[in-house]
């Protein structure tokens, strides 16, 4: 049973479509959704390798070598009309045993909405560390909220920000954004991230929890060895 807020992101979505001509993340027939499902993990391994190639980020790979999981977002797309939104599908790959070896990776969705006059759009691709394991477990239960009191703690860098010196290495996700359009930068406070059932269901080819994936481990596919030998890449 899908939650409110995964049908409300994806009803978002379609009305931000009708708007803006942005793709659909409507839910589709299984073998369409299992296709789509692949095309996200190419794209999120191009984005890999590319990030690890980029000088830019020397913070990245300091941090990389510590996470205990990632989230990989393609495309996250923001669009705002005095009413914003943002989001994105998204890939969450975990790390732990003792060979931290990576897991395969579950799908999922990311999304924030915001009130305010803004008018832009804009296009970006983001890599978010995850940094604990609490942070991660929240993320798999579909119960990860951005900012605010009871929301974990992120911190944002953009294209350009060298050198330790940047973070305080406190936070339970830093996110690495590279972005082009009209806005000035990516800002998720107030956002949440969970699971997306029909994407796992559809690549797996059977009903599998986030959990299952990626801390249970019940789950493969052959076809995610190229995602997860880019992030093997020695920094």
């Amino acid at each position: 049973m899908k939650s409110p807020r995964h049908t409300l992101f994806r009803s978002a979505t379609a009305a931000f479509a009708g708007i803006f001509g942005l793709a659909v993340l409507a839910a589709a027939p299984q073998p369409a959704a299992a296709n789509e499902a692949q095309k996200l993990i190419d794209d999120a391994t191009s984005m890999v390798r590319s990030m690890l190639a980029d000088e830019e980020w020397a913070d990245f790979h300091k941090l990389l070598k510590d996470a205990k999981g990632v989230v990989l977002v393609p495309d996250f797309l923001e669009a705002g009309f005095l009413v914003g939104g943002a989001g994105g599908q998204c890939l969450v790959i975990a790390r732990s045993g003792p060979d931290q070896s990576w897991s395969a990776p579950s799908f999922c969705l990311v999304g924030e909405a915001s009130l305010g006059l803004q008018v832009g759009f804009q296009k970006s691709e983001m890599i978010m560390l995850v940094m604990n394991d609490q942070a991660l477990v929240e993320i798999a239960e579909g119960t990860a909220k951005f900012g605010g009191e009871a929301g974990l703690a992120v911190g944002m860098i953009g294209a350009g920000v060298k050198g330790a010196t940047t973070l305080n290495f406190d936070k339970d996700i830093y996110a690495f954004a590279r972005n082009q359009g009209l806005y000035g930068g990516i800002v998720i406070d107030g956002g949440w991230i969970g699971p997306d059932s029909d994407y796992n269901q559809a690549y797996y080819g059977r009903a599998v929890t986030a959990r299952h994936i990626l801390i249970d481990r019940r789950v493969a596919n052959p076809a995610t060895n190229q995602l997860i030998a880019a992030l093997k890449q020695p920094s």
